[in-house]
């Protein structure tokens, strides 16, 4: 379980048949709700949980979502203060344990994490990246993680889908 009760439970542990080189591309359609947009993984499904979307691949194995988090005004958040915001969204996740985060450009950073998944008391390893962007007043959390099986996946779905996050 991560932050404010969403779930990645919906991750399934991983089959040898999960282990592929496929690529990784957006369907022709987007995720839309009254604060942002973001592309839709080829193949994923889509679902909310708590209120949030939550977009997972087929074998269950790598999801996505986006958690928008309201500041009070306009002000130019620095980057510690936007991996703390991210810290503090998901932290309560199994094992939840934050790396140092990267500066990408003003108002933007990622901060890769590792944690584990259990499922029918089965644990096993889990690894992500969060890229916390400020637009104005909101800071936009996009959540990747994957099991080992995706792991490699994780950077090329960071460049794919951080293109397509935009506010509305």
């Amino acid at each position: 379980m991560i932050g404010n009760s969403h779930q990645i439970s919906l991750l399934k542990p991983a089959q040898a048949e999960d282990i592929t080189n496929s690529s990784i591309a957006l369907n022709s359609r987007s995720y839309k709700d009254s604060k942002f947009e973001i592309g839709i993984i080829e193949g994923y499904q889509q679902k909310i949980i708590a209120g949030v979307p939550v977009f997972e691949s087929p074998e269950g194995n790598l999801a996505y979502t986006v958690v928008v988090k309201p500041q009070v005004n306009l002000q130019q958040l620095d980057d510690k203060t936007l991996a703390i915001i991210a810290i503090n969204e998901f932290a309560r996740g199994e094992s939840f344990q934050p790396q140092e985060f990267q500066k990408i450009k003003p108002g933007e950073i990622t901060l890769p994490w590792s944690g584990s998944l259990t499922i029918n008391n089965n644990t096993q390893p889990i690894n992500g990246i969060i890229l916390a962007r400020q637009i104005d007043r909101n800071v936009f959390l996009l959540l990747i993680s994957a099991t080992e099986a995706k792991t490699e996946k994780i950077t090329q779905v960071l460049q794919i889908l951080s293109n397509s996050l935009k506010a509305i």
